[in-house]
């Protein structure tokens, strides 16, 4: 469609002549005023720019550097939130993060959230580019900006969630999921929330959590709709590595239409790592051949995953291949890498804090030496 006929066909009348909705605001030598702006957002909105992915990143990025401070403009925000979903419908979801974060980094404030927060996170999530969003999400938020829509709430928390499980950190993706299905919602169900308990059902069986009793707000119809989620992660708690591989196979169309197979897949790598676990706490040492029987896998596999689960840390044992026997240490012999940061950091921080309290206290003002009575 050329752009007389959309001008047209969207009753249209050009600020000036140009070849181009845009032109006349991004040619022009003068800034153009929020008037102007709100007219052209609502033309970009009613599809006048059509299918030009560059003139729609030029107009947008214009929108955006007229806004320096919260609150953001309605006109800004939706043309944002327009860009957002016309990149990553046409598969360039990547070349509309540099606007975001740039139009973020003006306004943010810290503990601040706001709708263009979930562009972002959507953006960097749908190009496989996650750095810019950590920015953001590895920060804590105390406020939500004044009459800001739910649904952008609700889609922080969930694209949050699923940029620390594409890290492979869980723990806090759990949390985000968490945060996400905690949003009170009075009446409807969110298809948002629906498909976070997808995704947190799966994390839990990865963080070994049950999910009931953490959701307090959780609205009652969403495990409803979940069902086979919830029967999965029922069989996951009982220890079953067999059935639920056998469950997973049944769902396959189910999850990979919801982007989850590979979640499923590494919860089942985790049940059957559990179950070498418990070995550990029955036998001092253990032939790989009555492992392998005892977990139903061939030798070889068992002898893989044992080797993997030594050089990650995750158990403690040493192989003794003339024999073919495992032998398993005490578990307080296990290296916690995680805990171990983490008390590493205290201490750091307590270094660093004391250090700063010194610093601050004046000087001792000796008379005499400091050993005078």
């Amino acid at each position: 469609m050329s752009v007389e006929e959309a001008s047209s066909t969207q009753n249209v009348v050009p600020m000036e002549t140009a070849e181009t909705p845009g032109a006349a605001l991004t040619n022009g030598t003068t800034s153009p005023t929020t008037t102007d702006l709100e007219s052209r957002v609502k033309q970009l909105l009613d599809g006048v720019y059509g299918d030009d992915i560059e003139e729609v990143l030029n107009f947008v990025r214009l929108v955006a550097d007229s806004c320096s401070t919260l609150p953001i403009p309605p006109h800004v925000a939706e043309a944002v939130h327009f860009m957002t979903d016309f990149v990553v419908t046409k598969s360039c979801a990547i070349k509309g993060i540099s606007i975001v974060s740039e139009l973020l980094s003006r306004v943010h404030q810290s503990g601040v959230l706001t709708s263009l927060h979930s562009d972002l996170l959507q953006l960097c999530l749908y190009s496989k580019l996650l750095s810019p969003a950590l920015t953001y999400i590895d920060s804590d938020i105390h406020t939500i900006s004044p009459d800001e829509d739910v649904k952008y709430v609700l889609q922080y928390f969930y694209y949050g969630g699923c940029i620390y499980a594409a890290l492979k950190r869980f723990s806090r993706a759990l949390h985000f999921l968490e945060l996400c299905l905690s949003v009170p919602n009075q009446q409807t169900t969110s298809a948002i929330q629906v498909v976070a308990y997808q995704k947190y059902s799966l994390i839990s069986v990865l963080c070994n959590e049950e999910t009931r009793p953490r959701l307090g707000h959780l609205h009652v119809s969403i495990p409803y709709l979940c069902r086979p989620y919830s029967n999965l992660v029922q069989i996951a708690h009982e220890g079953d590595a067999d059935r639920f591989a056998a469950t997973i196979a049944q769902m396959t169309p189910f999850l990979e239409k919801h982007n989850n197979m590979g979640l499923a897949k590494q919860a089942l790598e985790k049940i059957k790592e559990r179950d070498i676990l418990k070995f550990q706490s029955m036998f001092i040492s253990l032939k790989l051949s009555a492992l392998a029987s005892h977990l139903r896998l061939p030798v070889q596999e068992v002898e893989n995953r044992l080797l993997n689960m030594i050089r990650s840390g995750q158990l403690s044992a040493q192989i003794c291949k003339k024999d073919n026997v495992v032998w398993f240490n005490k578990q307080n012999d296990i290296f916690d890498e995680g805990a171990a940061i983490e008390r590493l950091q205290s201490s750091l921080e307590t270094c660093i804090s004391s250090y700063k309290k010194a610093k601050r206290r004046p000087a001792p003002n000796w008379v005499g030496g400091p050993d005078c009575r």
